[in-house]
């Protein structure tokens, strides 16, 4: 009995490769884009380099270290197919122990006394995880174009809005990148994009303001 592919896996055979979709896919891994802005929030935020980056690889630890280790055994236990997570069902027990990760590391640099703005960045990282979780178990939203999104207001609003000139065009091609490969449709881009502009602007403002 022939049996139709997963739409995802459908998508995805159908698409031409293309090398530098995949580049740009690999150089604006959430990971790497998570990163970057926690370590620009922090050096701005801080009062040294040192503190910065001791504060920044304490938050790195458990907004992408921790996450990515559990990825990488369920990859090694075929839970998930790839470290893109191309199947939208398998977003489940991943996104459910970075929440986890996330939130307990939030937890750790309140009671450590963080600065405030890292504090508000990591807040708004969980609602955006948060948010993506719930809809993915309806709709496969791009978390490249999602996390890029919410970096994008976040260093506009840290560093003013000048920063939107260099981060609209990246946006972009990271957008046309997923697509070009088939990992998501245009819709599932545009979604990405939407929640996490929309939830960095309200989230990471007022919790910044929070005493």
């Amino acid at each position: 009995m022939d049996f139709e592919p997963h739409p995802d896996l459908a998508r995805l055979r159908a698409a031409r490769r293309s090398q530098v979709a995949d580049w740009v896919a690999s150089a604006a891994d959430p990971a790497f884009l998570v990163l970057f802005v926690l370590a620009a929030v922090t050096l701005h935020s801080s009062p040294s380099v040192t503190s910065a980056l001791r504060w920044s690889l304490l938050a790195a630890a458990f907004c992408v270290g921790l996450p990515y280790m559990v990825l990488v055994l369920m990859i090694g236990r075929g839970l998930v197919l790839d470290r893109h997570v191309v199947v939208r069902e398998e977003r489940r027990w991943p996104l459910l122990a970075a929440l986890l990760s996330v939130f307990v590391g939030l937890a750790v640099l309140v009671w450590l006394g963080a600065p405030r703005p890292l504090v508000a960045l990591v807040v708004a990282m969980l609602s955006g995880l948060a948010a993506m979780t719930v809809l993915s178990h309806w709709y496969k939203a791009s978390f490249h174009a999602a996390v890029a999104g919410g970096v994008a207001v976040i260093l506009a609003l840290v560093f003013g809005r000048w920063t939107l000139l260099p981060a609209l065009p990246v946006l972009v091609v990271i957008s046309w990148a997923r697509v070009r490969a088939g990992r998501h449709t245009l819709g599932q881009v545009a979604i990405g994009v939407l929640v996490g502009a929309t939830l960095a602007f309200l989230v990471f403002p007022a919790a910044a303001r929070v005493p």
